[in-house]
């Protein structure tokens, strides 16, 4: 079994213990940083992730794939400032919309998005109008993603939106919205251009997005 055979299998068993070792000796042999991206990391999370929406996989195996591709990525980030192989297909916003506290699946798909070449940046939880305003006049992000797990916080949605648009900015990015209770007809009904029901689906979508914008 190749190294990169090797870390894809311990992603997809979500070994987190195993995979850094396995992921140091990749970077020592030469394998540049986009390959093992691409080849295993991406790869394992995407398979774990088309498990998942096919019941085959549950929460915790996805969590746990999940925290072994962090584990890996944290080696790898810092070896990729400056790296000329590495090409990063876009920048995205993300954050937990006003009200809402939760953050397993926006934070699942942080790392579904990294591994697909995404820059990412993480507004947290519980965030402000104006924080996602602010994010997108710093870092002029292709993606501004909204995630919300409560019912009763998607009503927090439009308003988010009506601040983009107040400032000008909501046909400067794409919008995507995702958790248990949206609806692609929901994201229809306030023309919100990504739905995704899960954090694989999600960034396949960042993706595609990106790719027709072009």
């Amino acid at each position: 079994m190749s190294i990169l055979d090797k870390i894809y299998e311990l992603t997809v068993q979500g070994n987190y213990r195993e995979i850094g070792e396995e992921v140091k000796k990749a970077v020592d042999d030469g394998i540049k940083i986009d390959t093992i991206i691409n080849e295993s990391l991406s790869k394992a999370m995407l398979y774990v992730g088309d498990r998942f929406g096919e019941g085959e996989l549950y929460m915790p195996d996805m969590l746990l794939a999940a925290k072994t591709m962090k584990t890996a990525m944290d080696i790898l980030k810092p070896l990729m400032k400056g790296d000329e192989h590495i090409s990063e297909k876009g920048t995205l916003v993300i954050g937990t919309v006003k009200g809402d506290l939760h953050d397993i699946g926006k934070n699942l798909v942080i790392t579904m998005a990294e591994g697909q070449g995404f820059k990412v940046i993480d507004l947290g939880i519980d965030v402000d109008y104006g924080k996602f305003v602010e994010a997108i006049n710093e870092y002029r992000p292709d993606i501004v993603a909204f995630s919300g797990l409560l019912t009763t916080t998607l009503g927090n949605i439009p308003d988010h939106i009506k601040a983009l648009e107040d400032a000008g900015l909501r046909k400067q990015v794409i919008l995507a919205v995702g958790g248990a209770p949206v609806t692609r007809e929901f994201a229809d009904r306030y023309g919100i251009e990504i739905y995704a029901p899960d954090a694989s689906t999600a960034a396949k979508e960042f993706v595609k997005a990106l790719s027709e914008k072009k």
